[in-house]
This record gives structure tokens, sequence and C-alpha cells, in this order.
């Protein structure tokens, strides 16, 4: 599974030094109609999958955050 982007960019700017706690406050936070974007979620870095042609393959992960697609990557 890959760890969301925009919320472990943001647990390390929140109100405790515990970055695993904010990221934890984050995700709760974020769920639901709050949700992070697919975008979001894959990072700065994301690259675009093959298979649904959406910029959201995880930076690190290299996984589509949106059909799960793994290594199906268009640099």
């Amino acid at each position: 599974m890959a760890a969301c982007e925009r919320c472990w960019r943001d647990a390390h700017t929140g109100p405790s030094a515990d970055v695993s706690a904010n990221y934890a406050r984050l995700l709760i936070e974020r769920s639901g109609p709050a949700a992070c974007t697919p975008e979001e979620q894959a990072g700065d870095a994301a690259t675009q999958c093959k298979t649904c042609g959406r910029c959201t393959v995880h930076q690190h992960a290299r996984i589509c955050m949106v059909c799960s697609t793994s290594d199906e990557v268009s640099r």
C-alpha cells in the first residue's frame, strides 16, 4: 500500500513533533468527502499511467493510485 504523499508531507508540519501521529490524524481527517485526490496521493513527482491515462503513478511505490496498475508508467 502506498502512502498518501500529501498527508505525509503535511504530517511534518503539524501540531506535534510525532510525524506518524500527525500522519494518522490527517488520514482520518481527510477521509470521505475530504479525501485527497489520487494526484495528491501520488505526489509531486508522479507519472502518467498508461492504463488510465492519469498522472497518478505513485512517485515511490510505482503503482497507479486510481487503477492499481504497477510499473505502467510513461515518462
